[in-house]
């Protein structure tokens, strides 16, 4: 049998020098050689909105004509590219649809409705003859896909009669508004265009796309520039894109919490595109993604190949076009598989991406510096110091290179179709071939809930799943009837390899993009084993069909039940559905009726059974009735009333906090910072959660600077789209003192404030807490990594249900939190601790197999230091505000190891002496309340559920959180020092 030809066959074609393939003269068509009518009018505006003439190519510099199909200028009475236009998401699918209906190149379908409802859609483009067999095609490139299910004589043949299906994605980030404008210009032209250059790529590809990914988010943008076109002022920020994140909606490729990423996934493993391409707007003036490494060592080297060969394709025709400024290779890495673009190379196709000069909707002056227009072996034909530059600009930029790309797979169409079918292959294969040959995920572990769901979002990302038909051994590992078991000869093994394993990034490479670890297992708290035994390959298994819950019960006999916490977190939503029902939480370990349960458990006296049963084994919990309650020590889990607040500067991160509330109905009241300085805030909440903001205490406060005219944020008239999750008539200014005044007042009266991430540090900064201090440790590098955790206080509420002595986090560089020995960090006051060993590369502590076995030994504190002399004026300055301030000792939950070499699991981690014993959890009482912190953001991108129930436990827990509180933790910090 012929072996299949890998992609290093088509480097040699990577210029168009294949058999038949034309040059890139040869496909270039001068005005004067177009035989085609061309829309004068339109091909006139064209040119007199590109702001320099040599950001254009022949491909993009003129419109055909078509009396059948109407152009952007017919439908809008505006080009593609006109200044001073955005057009609305509606209106964009309404020009596709009048393309739909005026030609039989094209045809549109919806693929899934937005967070906030609206429908997204996918684009198909070809010839007739193609379009009308579309279903043909997508099976091919399924069958593709699986070549366990067929013979590679077949394989050949649906090589030679597929197409490659290049895939557009518009506009995920909504302030880039440039692609879904293009898009609708590129849709036209590929269907009216009769040029060689076009029919190449209709006849033998096919092209899709959706021309907007956030459609929530296109349209705020739009009122945004509207906003300020029509009044001249300073316009609404996009304070929110979707329902949920901003930015980050673009980082949620592995959890895909979001409408927008199920959706564009669904589409994807139902068309499997060969090449599933990102449009994005950040750098001058077109950089097309390969990135400067470390790769993820994860992917098929064809997949890295592929990014090469397409990119240097289009370096290299642009530049024989004169077109400056088109480069690769010196942005971005390569590591981290978040990106939508990256739910291709996870499943063996070519995920890429653009980065064009801003659309901006405006013309403008560009002026860059001499580090982006200096030549290099990566931008051999750089950008200029200076250029005009505007929206069409950035349309003719990537509209050009996307044509060339599309005219080169579609070229070589067999090629990259050889290669998608030879990767699928190379994974069934390595799966066979070397360890580890399948994980296991037992079904029956603590948080059976969460390992359920694990299995769900592998399923979800189009991963096989088995379930053992019965019990049996693999090696060292004991695998009973009914455990999950994940298979590596499978074709998206290299899916099952990035979510479950973990990931190491040596701190020599390049600074990473984005976080350097995420291994799932440990950050939802779940076992998954490894096995290396190949022999499991052979054991008796079925294919999981649909996804698996698990049907919670109840056993025995009487009037009180109680409910085993074990972290799972529709515990959670179970205590919130059932609001009016007393329940108990357990202060101590106990026994009933012989069974021994952990301290945290539900305890519900007097239960009415009927009214319980369905939601218990809905949500999967397990409950057991007995006579009486048991006699343990209890505090009464009391119902609060929470109130949620976000900040106009940044909503980015508070969302992924919303999102688990909102999935685990956790019900609050959401209000901007502002409000706060309304007071009486105890009398309207119990519990106050303030979410991650970024930047520094002072900033955090202060909110939008008070300059300029008010900004509006609010649905009106001319911006309906805002004002969908909160509204105001001035969004400048945070909470500001008076703001938190009487946040520390809600605390002093008795309400629990919960903080992570950032707004930790208000409060030491401010001087209202002593004994924390927030440190800024030079030499520490730890670029989102999951670390290890130890628990130094189980009694504590916030460890309820918590079984194993540490537990591994998210940690991304800050807040490093000291407690102890006074030292009240902020204001420049206090410097943090010189790191020793600077730069140095510690080497990981060993991982074990079964990934959530982290059982340190217990180690001795480093030795507090004393306090700062600051501390007394941040006190001074707190009681100007009226506090009594509070000296007992901070209660620390959790807390990095001392030993360094004892915290990194995945990521990176450089000078993590820094972080020795500092706090990742802890619970400070201030007058009558609570302030809980959180450094470790426990509800991080819908990646994190295994740190979900800190943050709920302090909430069901907020006014019994001295529970368990040891006597000597309640000296004041001057007493600790002593």
């Amino acid at each position: 049998m012929r072996k299949l030809a890998t992609v290093g066959l088509s480097l040699a074609i990577a210029f168009g020098v294949a058999a038949g393939a034309p040059s890139a003269q040869a496909l270039r068509q001068t005005p004067q050689a177009r035989t085609q009518k061309i829309d004068e009018e339109y091909t006139r505006r064209i040119k007199e909105h590109t702001q320099d003439p040599r950001i254009s190519t022949e491909l993009v510099d003129h419109l055909p004509a078509s009396d059948s199909v109407p152009s952007p200028l017919k439908f809008f009475g505006r080009i593609v590219g006109e200044p001073g236009q955005l057009t609305y998401y509606k209106d964009i699918v309404r020009y596709l649809e009048a393309l739909d209906k005026g030609s039989d190149r094209l045809t549109m379908w919806p693929i899934g409705k937005s967070d906030e409802g609206r429908e997204m859609v996918a684009v198909a483009i070809a010839d007739e003859a193609t379009i009308r067999s579309l279903d043909k095609y997508k099976q091919i490139t399924a069958q593709l896909t699986d070549p366990r299910k067929i013979p590679e004589t077949q394989a050949r043949q649906l090589i030679q009669t597929g197409k490659p299906i290049y895939y557009a994605l518009g506009s995920i980030h909504s302030p880039e508004t440039g692609s879904p404008e293009m898009l609708m210009e590129l849709a036209y032209r590929m269907i009216v265009d009769e040029s060689a250059f076009i029919q190449t790529i209709r006849n033998n590809s096919i092209f899709m796309f959706t021309p907007a990914t956030e459609v929530d988010g296109r349209d705020k943008q739009v009122d945004s520039f509207n906003y300020q076109k029509k009044t001249g002022k300073t316009p609404p920020p996009l304070v929110y894109w979707g329902n949920y994140v901003a930015h980050d909606n673009n980082r949620d490729a592995m959890g895909v919490s979001l409408n927008l990423t199920r959706n564009m996934l669904d589409t994807f493993l139902r068309w499997h595109p060969t090449v599933w391409h990102d449009l994005h707007e950040s750098v001058t003036y077109l950089y097309t993604s390969t990135g400067t490494g470390p790769y993820n060592t994860s992917v098929d080297p064809i997949v890295v190949d592929e990014w090469w060969l397409l990119a240097k394709v289009e370096t290299s025709e642009m530049a024989k076009r004169g077109v400056p400024g088109v480069w690769t290779y010196n942005f971005y890495d390569g590591w981290v598989p978040n990106y939508l673009f990256w739910v291709a190379n996870m499943h063996n196709s070519i995920g890429r991406f653009y980065e064009t000069q801003a659309y901006r909707g405006e013309n403008y002056e560009l002026n860059v510096p001499i580090t982006t227009t200096s030549r290099e072996w990566y931008r051999p034909n750089p950008p200029l110091p200076s250029i005009k530059w505007g929206p069409r600009n950035n349309v003719n930029m990537q509209q050009s290179a996307l044509l060339l790309a599309m005219n080169y797979v579609a070229r070589n169409g067999q090629t990259f179709l050889e290669n998608y079918y030879l990767k699928n292959k190379r994974a069934v294969e390595r799966g066979k071939a070397q360890a580890p040959y399948a994980w296991v995920i037992p079904a029956s572990q603590r948080r059976r809930v969460e390992a359920a769901e694990l299995v769900n979002l592998l399923r979800l990302q189009g991963a096989e799943v088995h379930t053992a038909n019965a019990a049996w051994t693999a090696g060292s590992t004991t695998v009973a009837a009914g455990d999950y078991v994940v298979r590596m000869d499978q074709p998206y093994s290299t899916l099952v390899d990035i979510l479950l394993d973990t990931q190491f990034y040596p701190a020599a490479n390049p600074r990473p993009y984005d976080d350097t670890g995420w291994s799932f297992p440990l950050l939802r708290n779940v076992t998954a084993t490894k096995v290396d035994d190949k022999a499991i390959l052979t054991q008796p298994m079925t294919l999981v069909a649909q996804d698996v819950s698990v049907p919670g019960s109840i056993s025995g006999n009487g009037d009180t039940l109680i409910v085993e916490h074990n972290t799972d977190n529709t515990l959670a939503t179970f205590r919130f559905q059932h609001a009016s029902v007393k329940m108990l939480a357990a202060e101590e370990d106990f026994e009933a009726s012989g069974r021994k349960f952990a301290a945290g458990a539900f305890i519900i006296p007097g239960a009415d059974r009927s009214a319980l049963e369905a939601s218990i084994k809905k949500l999967g919990l397990s409950a057991y009735a007995v006579a009486g309650v048991p006699s343990v020590k209890t505090h009464e889990l009391d119902v609060p009333r929470i109130g949620y607040v976000h900040s106009w500067a940044r909503t980015q991160d508070e969302g992924w906090v919303r999102m688990a509330f909102d999935r685990f109905k956790v019900p609050y009241t959401y209000f901007a910072d502002q409000k706060l300085r309304d007071g009486n805030l105890r009398a309207k909440y119990d519990v106050i959660v303030l979410p991650h903001i970024g930047g520094d205490a002072q900033s955090q406060v202060n909110g939008l600077p008070l300059i300029g005219d008010p900004i509006p944020y609010k649905k009106s008239e001319l911006t309906p789209n805002l004002g969908v999750l909160d509204q105001s008539d001035d969004i400048r200014g945070g909470m500001g003192l008076p703001g938190l005044t009487e946040l520390a007042k809600f605390v002093q009266e008795g309400g629990t404030l919960i903080v992570e991430g950032s707004t930790t540090t208000i409060f030491p900064a401010y001087g209202l807490m002593p004994g924390v201090t927030v440190e800024e440790p030079q030499g520490l590098f730890v670029r989102g990594s999951v670390l290890k955790a130890e628990f130094a206080d189980k009694r504590s509420p916030i460890a309820y249900g918590f079984d194993q002595k540490a537990l591994a986090v998210y940690f991304n560089q800050a807040p490093v939190l000291r407690v102890g020995a006074g030292g009240l960090g902020g204001f420049g006051f206090g410097g943090g601790p010189q790191i020793p060993g600077v730069g140095q590369n510690l080497t990981p502590n060993a991982v074990p197999e079964t990934l959530t076995t982290l059982e340190p030994q217990e180690k001795p504190r480093p030795a507090q230091r004393p306090m700062v002399d600051e501390a007394a004026q941040l006190r001074q300055m707190a009681r100007a505000f009226g506090f009594n301030i509070d000296e007992r000792a901070p209660r620390v939950i959790l807390r990095f190891p001392t030993d360094p070499n004892d915290m990194l699991l995945s990521g990176a981690l450089v000078g993590g002496q820094a972080l020795s014993g500092r706090a990742v959890a802890l619970d400070a009482s201030v007058g009558k309340g609570h302030v809980v912190m959180f450094a470790n953001r426990p509800y991080w991108r819908w990646e994190t559920q295994g740190s979900f129930f800190l943050g709920f436990n302090a909430i069901l827990n907020w006014n019994d959180l001295d529970v368990g509180k040891p006597a000597e933790k309640q000296t004041t910090t001057e007493q600790a020092a002593r």
